[in-house]
């Protein structure tokens, strides 16, 4: 059992490194924060799929594509399957002269996910940090970036210094912004109390909005004070993406202090419209959202605008329900526009508790009211339920009469007979038309 237990603890452990070696930055969370797919292995396999004569080289690979060069390509990396598989002293030494000389991207990849996990064995673990720290400051080494980010999982706050330098190399130019980009994964990896100064600094090289997301999602998972006041000053710029993704990296405080203050921004309207939008798709979403309708005082305008801006997190979010069930309030709005429009986008959500929400507002003395209460309301039609149908054959809005006479007959019987022949002498012709079609079914 302990070495099943094991299995699945290296397991999981290669799954998290593959995951995040060629992971962008949070948003996703929103670009919400942080799905996340790729590193070395998902790269090998992508290449694997492709015909030989397809494959593109790196920039650090040969640029032939012959079958000695595939052949010695192959060769490598069965030595590092070896060395995984077989973990020995003559096979460390191999890997590690693997890392020392290859210039191979690929292999190098491999070969660092795998003394990676033979670290998390126990297996050679001090000389691995060493190795790794040393790699990820040689700027001749082809993956020091993802060399940085298995030390930063190996080590954590040992790594924090070699961290500090690969910041301090970036700059200007695309490579140099790259490696920008690798130390906010590290970070976001290391993510504790000691890593917020660093993380500072990083934050201060660039504003790149990829780097600055990634760097914002390791202040919020270090959880500080330190951590949250850099956040809410990011929150403060006028660049829409950074503001994004600074707020939603606050979202993930649970203080109730710090979500209030959220809050109050969206009411007084100093989070714009794309960092609204990425805070709806969080998990803090329906407490947070429940807290700015709480306060009050928002206009029929900003009512509206709010709900235009949550859209995207009621429709598509991971906690679509919940945000409706916080949004309920605005459904009772005094404004027959702002019903009309709440009620359509909680509609989205699905739920009994939104049904059961939507349902009264069928018999709506205002048409706009009703008609979008009987479209929200129709996804929960029924064999059970269905009767309610037959009060809209007489609406004043053609398409919600005809809607319903088109549902009607996905559940009608004999015993909606009369109902029908009464249908079957409305004004309206496809009314008629489909009743008696019913009706000749019935007979």
């Amino acid at each position: 059992m302990n070495k099943k237990r094991k299995q699945l603890s290296i397991a999981a452990f290669v799954a998290l490194l593959f995951a995040l070696v060629c992971i962008g930055p949070m948003l996703g969370r929103h670009k919400s924060q942080e799905g996340l797919k790729g590193g070395a292995m998902d790269r090998k396999a992508q290449r694997a799929k492709q015909p030989a004569a397809q494959r593109v080289p790196s920039l650090a690979q040969p640029s032939a594509s012959s079958d000695e060069s595939e052949q010695i390509r192959a060769g490598a990396i069965d030595e590092v399957r070896q060395a995984r598989l077989h973990p020995s002293a003559g096979n460390l030494k191999n890997l590690v002269g693997l890392i020392n000389t290859n210039k191979d991207t690929a292999v190098l990849s491999e070969a660092l996910n795998t003394l990676g996990v033979l670290a998390q064995r126990g297996i050679d673990s001090e000389q691995t940090g060493k190795l790794l720290a040393q790699k990820a400051l040689d700027k001749n080494f082809p993956s020091r970036g993802e060399a940085l980010l298995v030390a930063s999982i190996l080590e954590k706050n040992k790594v924090l210094p070699v961290v500090s330098a690969f910041i301090q190399g970036g700059g200007a130019g695309a490579q140099n912004g790259a490696m920008l980009g690798w130390a906010a994964r590290a970070l976001g990896m290391i993510a504790t109390p000691q890593s917020v100064p660093v993380i500072e600094k990083l934050i201060s090289q660039t504003r790149d909005p990829d780097v600055l997301g990634a760097s914002f999602a390791a202040l919020g998972k270090a959880g500080t004070p330190e951590a949250f006041s850099l956040l809410k000053q990011q929150s403060q710029t006028s660049d829409g993406q950074v503001q994004a993704y600074s707020a939603a990296a606050l979202s993930e405080s649970k203080d109730p202090q710090t979500r209030q203050w959220i809050a109050r921004s969206i009411q007084e309207g100093t989070l714009g419209k794309q960092a609204v939008s990425m805070l709806a798709m969080m998990p803090s979403a329906p407490d947070i959202f429940a807290k700015v309708l709480a306060e009050g005082g928002l206009s029929s305008a900003k009512q509206l605008d709010l709900l235009h801006q949550i859209a995207p997190g009621i429709q598509a979010g991971p906690h679509r329900e919940k945000l409706a069930l916080a949004l309920a309030p605005l459904v009772y709005s005094g404004n027959a526009k702002v019903q009309a429009e709440a009620i359509t986008l909680i509609g989205h959500s699905g739920g009994k508790q939104v049904a059961d929400i939507i349902k009264p507002f069928l018999s709506s003395k205002n048409p706009e009211v009703r008609k979008d209460a009987f479209f929200s309301y129709m996804k929960y039609a029924n064999a059970d339920n269905y009767e309610y149908l037959f009060d809209f054959l007489d609406d004043q809005n053609p398409e919600t009469r005809r809607m319903a006479i088109f549902m009607i007959g996905k559940f009608y019987g004999a015993s909606d007979r009369d109902a029908l022949e009464q249908a079957a002498q409305s004004e309206d012709a496809f009314i008629r038309d489909k009743a008696d079609q019913y009706l000749s079914s019935l007979n």
